[in-house]
């Protein structure tokens, strides 16, 4: 979805009446009733995006480390070169032979991870949560928001409860609910599907 998208859906949420979709919503940003809402909707959907990272809801990512440092049966990798990364989830070994999915690790200072029992014949991976990017006042209406929809469908139900509760409290707790309820549907099937092994990840080559 596009902030767009979420701005209307979230002033159809608020009671807005007339016909209003992602090309025309900005329109409405000099409104003397909705402009006020529509132009606090950026800072509430960045809030919503702090709130999914920290529920660690969003599906993992996956990069290739780079050449380690180190001697002996432990060695340290830097990750810190990941751009979008909150998070560091799990770290895989894949070889020829065997694949560890949970290898154990140590997250250090620095930007270093440090594992035991290094496999110089296998390729050490990182499944990483993924920081998302923020927008500004100056964003277009036209940027994508990178959550999977299930999510971004939720989004509009955040942004009402930030912007309406100093008008409508009652409204406003009651399109946090459906948020959080959402969210935790959305989670709920993603912890079935894991199945021990994650899926859904998306490749960052870092060598």
């Amino acid at each position: 979805m596009t902030l767009g998208e979420i701005k209307a859906e979230a002033l159809r949420l608020c009671g807005f009446e007339e016909y209003v979709d992602a090309q025309s919503i900005s329109a409405f940003e000099s409104d003397e009733d909705w402009g006020g809402l529509l132009r606090a909707m950026w800072g509430a959907v960045n809030r919503c995006m702090a709130d999914l990272e920290t529920k660690r809801v969003l599906p993992l990512k996956r990069a290739s480390l780079p050449a380690p440092s180190g001697k002996g049966t432990w060695r340290r990798f830097r990750y810190d070169e990941i751009e979008d990364l909150f998070e560091v989830a799990r770290v895989v070994v894949e070889s020829d032979y065997y694949v560890d999915d949970d290898h154990p690790f140590l997250l250090e200072e620095g930007g270093t991870l440090r594992v035991n029992g290094y496999d110089d014949r296998a390729n050490y991976v990182v499944l990483y949560r993924p920081a998302l990017k923020r927008l500004s006042a100056d964003s277009g209406d036209d940027v994508e928001i990178d959550v999977p929809r299930a999510l971004c469908e939720a989004v509009p139900y955040f942004v009402k409860s930030e912007i309406w509760r100093a008008d409508e409290a009652d409204e406003a707790a009651e399109a946090r609910n459906f948020y959080e309820a959402a969210v935790e549907q959305y989670a709920a099937r993603a912890e079935i599907g894991h199945q021990g092994i994650v899926q859904a990840v998306y490749g960052v080559d870092l060598t």
